[in-house]
């Protein structure tokens, strides 16, 4: 069934955000915005997204440290089809979710976006045929949902293997995380999604 208002949408660690686009949403610091970023490197009126005509465009409000689409940094405006990531100061990410898409879809860093009810993945619109293993999948979703943070070996071996964690190898968790990066990059040979952090353990690289 299709909504009757676009929406914007952030995921992270705290849960799923929602706001409903009307005639505009304004983004910033400022109290007086709908979608309000407590940062320093948000300008107080830092953009907005709005309706013209029948489609929606993101304006950036000449802020200091800017605002991209799917990447690219946004120069006055641009206009949003379903999916689009907003991402403003290169700090925080916002997905447009147009009205007529008959349910949202999660997201994942630039270039990614995934699709939980179907294990479904995408690189730059392109879907990973085939899809991902069970493993695989949960992996790029425990990195996801550390929002950027580094995610330790022990982290993904709880998260992936919870009743048999004292059982998994480094090696293990090594080889599940050069074949995620080998799937992306059959898609993206050009980009190195997952990240290693040497003594660490595995990090998204989202911007």
């Amino acid at each position: 069934m299709e909504r009757e208002h676009a929406l914007l949408v952030a995921r992270g660690p705290a849960g799923e955000q929602e706001w409903v686009v009307g005639e505009e949403v304004l983004i910033g610091r400022d109290p007086a915005c709908h979608v309000r970023l407590l940062d320093r490197q948000v300008s107080r009126r830092h953009a907005s997204v709005r309706r013209v005509g029948t489609g929606y465009v993101v304006v950036d409000h000449d802020s200091k440290n800017g605002t991209w689409l799917n990447g690219v940094r946004v120069a006055s405006s641009a206009r949003l089809t379903d999916g689009d990531e907003v991402s403003i100061a290169a700090r925080f990410k916002l997905f447009f979710v147009d009205a007529e898409a008959t349910a949202p879809i999660a997201f994942t860093g630039r270039g990614l976006r995934l699709d939980d009810a179907t294990m479904d993945v995408y690189v730059n619109g392109v879907p990973l045929v085939p899809v991902l293993s069970g493993l695989q999948f949960q992996l790029l979703r425990a990195l996801y949902d550390a929002g950027g943070a580094t995610v330790t070996r022990d982290e993904v071996v709880r998260r992936l293997w919870p009743e048999s964690a004292v059982g998994v190898s480094e090696d293990a968790v090594d080889a599940l995380v050069r074949r995620l990066r080998s799937r992306l990059g059959e898609v993206d040979p050009q980009r190195q999604y997952v990240i290693t952090v040497r003594g660490h353990g595995f990090r998204l690289e989202a911007d």
